[in-house]
């Protein structure tokens, strides 16, 4: 018992230390710019926004320095806080006057909180476990850790990448552990969420607020990236709060808000490629409206910004490769070895008819999509409405354009299409209170809102109390987190066996297992591009001595084999000569490589 509550103690103070720092970074920057806004809960939504793009673009600066370390994360956090002490007395007293005024509604809606935060922040709370986020997001994590830098990492799918999510979960990794980094992603989502709320009062009414935060959070596909360390939840955040800073903008004119929208339009480029969207779209509208009014200032402020703010990253990614969009579009920039046009999916006629049901596919036929948690039925269901929206009520077309245009661009996986789904979530918000509107009885309409309300809440809530009546509790402890990721990654007890037998320093590789890359103590090799692709080393497996000849060529020492179909270990005569079993479960082989080829 005492270790659980201390497990939960440690990563709800994590998950405090996170939240409070990048509000209070984004109340810095947000005063910065002498911007007010409008509600408690826009206040913290757009802080929390801001917050976290500026703590992210802080790491790369404290990485490109070669100073990413527990003690520098520290001192950004202090200094945070030392600088924020205005921020904390302002949010002392507002707690104090909203307990004096209005307590009722206050333990209200901290209760409704609380209650949709609570399966969100256990599901948190378990190992890691996602294919990605072992894959290369958790590595990148590790390596900029371990190194206190930001180093070109050949032996990963992208060997460099925007990584602004990474570099949050680098701080959680280093200050709490592995599973903190979950806490960034559950931070994302709720942050949405609550810009959701005040976004759909300020476009309509509170019921639209309401309605809007409640679709987004009854998706399961979020309650599930808002325990991972996927980047989508922070794409998704920072993109949809620069269109809300762009559409602040149009209303007054003021230039400290394309400003912001442009800085958040490149945290969301800097966390994904596919946050490009978002710098290229609200640079349309920009350029638009300025021809419109005459003026270039709003032009010339977005792309001064956004160029600043995008520098870093891309500036790194060309710096290692020369390539602005590595490992894609080698045509244009130059081929490598870890081209990977492969994983952008479909193109041509084939992309849009697959776009065109995108929206069925994520409910209806997951794996088509790549297989992940569904959304909510609502979605597709809701179609209609939102296309009846944009024709009826002119202020969803802009959020409505926004993810039309995303939908067509974009690849189309599951986790991709997250990016666009506040802004969906919002035009199906407003949509639905101007039908709840026609009901004239004020307390049927309220209740009918809080009934509609609870039904889009509550596929997302489901899933999430299924995910942890399905998984149990999450382990605590080091006994339990091994077993449970045995349970999960059947693959898991081999690479714990090859950490055992050769220790730190190995080379090993691994045949189609190359999401085990984050538990293996030395270097698992084996990917689909890459200089130790599937294709180039695996182009004769029936050629034992060519096979050990190929990974000697790339320092292997171990060669890690799943059972199953994809690999004929043994099928040539000679290879118990040249690959020494050394391991042996229902799931996998490990053998060592013979040193001369004869056994």
């Amino acid at each position: 018992m005492a270790q659980a509550i201390l497990f939960y103690a440690k990563h709800l103070a994590a998950w405090l230390g996170l939240v409070s720092t990048a509000y209070v970074a984004g109340r810095l920057v947000l005063r910065g710019f002498r911007l007010e806004l409008d509600g408690a809960g826009e206040r913290a939504a757009m802080a929390l926004a801001v917050g976290l793009g500026a703590l992210a673009e802080a790491l790369l600066l404290l990485g490109l320095a070669g100073q990413l370390n527990l003690a520098a994360v520290a001192a950004l956090a202090a200094a945070v806080h030392a600088l924020g002490l205005r921020t904390w007395r302002e949010a002392v007293a507002a707690a104090r006057r909203l307990w004096r005024e209005r307590r009722r509604r206050t333990l209200f809606v901290a209760g409704l909180a609380a209650l949709a935060a609570a399966p969100l922040f256990l599901a948190a709370l378990y190992p890691p476990t996602a294919f990605d986020e072992t894959l290369y997001h958790l590595p990148y994590a590790r390596a900029f850790a371990r190194a206190g830098s930001l180093p070109f990492l050949p032996e990963l799918r992208y060997p460099v990448f925007p990584q602004l999510g990474e570099l949050l979960f680098t701080g959680m990794l280093l200050a709490a552990g592995d599973v903190a980094t979950h806490l960034v992603e559950l931070t994302a989502v709720l942050a949405a969420a609550a810009l959701l709320w005040s976004w759909g009062r300020r476009a309509a009414s509170p019921a639209a607020g309401w309605l809007a935060a409640a679709a987004f959070l009854g998706h399961p596909i979020a309650a599930y990236l808002a325990g991972t360390a996927y980047v989508e939840p922070g794409l998704a955040l920072f993109g949809c709060a620069a269109v809300f800073a762009a559409g602040r903008w149009r209303e007054t004119g003021a230039s400290q808000w394309i400003a912001v929208a442009a800085f958040l339009a490149a945290a969301a480029a800097g966390t994904k490629y596919l946050g490009l969207f978002f710098v290229g779209a609200i640079g349309v509208e920009v350029l638009v409206v300025g021809l419109r009014r005459r003026s270039a200032r709003g032009v010339l402020v977005f792309a001064l910004v956004a160029l600043a703010a995008l520098a870093p990253t891309y500036g790194r990614i060309v710096y290692h490769t020369g390539n602005p969009l590595f490992p894609f579009f080698p045509d244009l920039f130059g081929g490598s070895p870890w081209d990977a046009d492969q994983f952008l999916g479909e193109r041509g006629a084939a992309r849009l008819a697959t776009a065109a049901r995108l929206l069925w596919d994520v409910v209806f036929d997951r794996q088509a999509v790549g297989g992940l948690p569904p959304y909510s039925p609502v979605l597709p269901l809701a179609v209609p409405l939102m296309v009846w929206a944009a024709v009826v009520l002119p202020r969803t077309r802009r959020w409505l354009l926004y993810a039309a245009a995303y939908i067509l661009l974009a690849p189309t996986h599951a986790h991709y299409l997250f990016a666009v789904v506040p802004l969906l979530s919002l035009a199906l918000g407003v949509a639905g209170d101007h039908l709840l509107r026609r009901a004239r009885a004020a307390p049927f309409r309220r209740l009918a809102t809080a009934a509609v309300c609870l039904l889009l809440f509550l596929p997302g809530w489901a899933y999430a109390a299924y995910r942890f009546g399905r998984l149990g509790a999450p382990p605590v402890g080091g006994a339990q987190r091994e077993a449970y990721l045995a349970r999960q990654l059947p693959l898991y007890p081999a690479v714990v066996a090859l950490d055992r037998l050769a220790g730190q320093g190995y080379t090993a590789y691994a045949v189609h297992a190359e999401n085990m890359v984050y538990f293996a103590a030395g270097r698992l090799l084996g990917d689909w591009n890459g200089p130790a692709s599937f294709a180039r080393v695996l182009a004769a497996p029936g050629d034992a001595e060519a096979l050990r000849r190929r990974l000697r060529a790339l320092d292997v020492s171990y060669l890690v084999v799943p059972r199953g179909p994809g690999f004929a270990a043994g099928a040539d005569a000679g290879f118990d000569r040249r690959f020494i079993l050394i391991y042996s479960d229902p799931q996998a082989r490990i053998y060592r490589l013979a040193e001369d080829g004869g056994g």
